[in-house]
């Protein structure tokens, strides 16, 4: 019971330190990905959930076109754009990430680096 109870506290602090790391050094835009961050224990393992596009904030994402009007609620939250300035802004970012990608930002293997060895010490 002890050891369970031991999963539980390392899945706990991990998954803080996932949301800590994302939303400190990548900001914040509507939470979902932050939010989606969970825990469960399977047999000796803590097994790590989120939602499925954390992959390509991680590794980033090969140029493709995404559709500019799937853009225009980033553009508008955190460009501060709105109407036809945040439309052209969106049609601007498509063909941006259609030339060269999304870059990373390895938020999940920073956090194991640098926070779960401390995470196990304690």
């Amino acid at each position: 019971m002890a050891e369970e109870a031991e999963m539980h506290r390392i899945g706990i602090l991990f998954t803080e330190a996932l949301k800590d790391k994302l939303t400190k050094e990548h900001g914040k835009d509507t939470g979902k990905l932050a939010s989606s961050i969970n825990y469960r224990l399977d047999g000796d393992d803590v097994v790590i959930t989120m939602e499925d596009y954390a992959e390509y904030l991680e590794y980033g994402a090969p140029p493709h076109f995404p559709p500019p009007k799937e853009l225009e609620g980033w553009v508008r939250r955190k460009w501060g754009k709105s109407g036809k300035e945040a439309e052209s802004a969106a049609w601007v970012l498509a063909r941006h990430i259609a030339k060269y990608g999304t870059r990373p930002f390895p938020f999940i293997r920073q956090t194991i680096k640098e926070d779960l060895p401390k995470i196990l010490g304690k």
